[in-house]
C-alpha cells in the first residue's frame, strides 16, 4: 500500500520524524519508508509477521437481541460534529431516518459522512469523539425501527 503525503515533501524537515512516527503509530502498517532528496527515514514492527492480531473491540454494554451495531467503513478520526462549533449529528436517544448522517470519518485529510442504512434510535455512542478507529470498529449501537 502506497501513502502519498500532500503536499509534497522537499526533505524531512517539512514533517518532523516525530510527526511521522504517530502515522506509523496510528496505523496498521508493519513497515514504512519516506525518502526526500537524499534525507530518508525507516520505520519498522518488530516481531513475527503473523503474531500481529487486532485487539478485539469491546461489545456494546447493553446486550438486547434488538440492538444493531453499526461499524466504521474507514479508518480515520471520528467526529459527532460537522465543525467544532456545531451541535453533534446524533445522540443517545436520537432517531436517525435512512441515509441521515451519523457522524464524519476523516481519511488523508477527507471528510466521509456516514449515513444510517436504515432508520433507527441510537442507544449507545461506542466511540470516543476526535480519537482515531479502525476499519470495522463498533461506533453506534442502534435500534432498528
Amino acid at each position: 500500500m502506497l501513502y502519498i503525503l500532500k503536499p509534497a515533501m522537499k526533505n524531512l524537515a517539512d514533517m518532523t520524524v516525530r510527526q511521522l512516527l504517530e502515522l506509523f503509530e496510528a496505523s496498521s502498517l508493519t513497515e514504512l519508508e519516506v525518502k526526500t532528496g537524499e534525507d530518508s527515514v525507516r520505520f519498522a514492527r518488530t516481531g513475527r509477521e503473523n503474531s500481529v492480531v487486532p485487539a478485539p473491540f469491546p461489545e456494546p454494554k447493553k446486550k438486547a437481541d434488538d440492538l444493531e451495531v453499526i461499524t466504521s467503513p474507514i479508518v480515520g478520526t471520528f467526529y459527532l460534529t460537522p465543525a467544532p462549533d456545531a451541535p453533534p449529528y446524533v445522540q443517545v436517544g436520537s432517531v436517525v431516518q435512512k441515509e441521515e448522517t451519523l457522524c464524519t470519518i476523516e481519511a488523508m485529510k477527507l471528510m466521509n459522512n456516514l449515513e444510517a442504512e436504515f432508520s433507527c434510535e441510537i442507544v449507545e455512542i461506542l466511540a470516543k469523539p476526535e480519537k482515531l478507529v479502525e476499519f470495522g470498529q463498533p461506533l453506534f449501537a442502534v435500534k432498528r425501527l
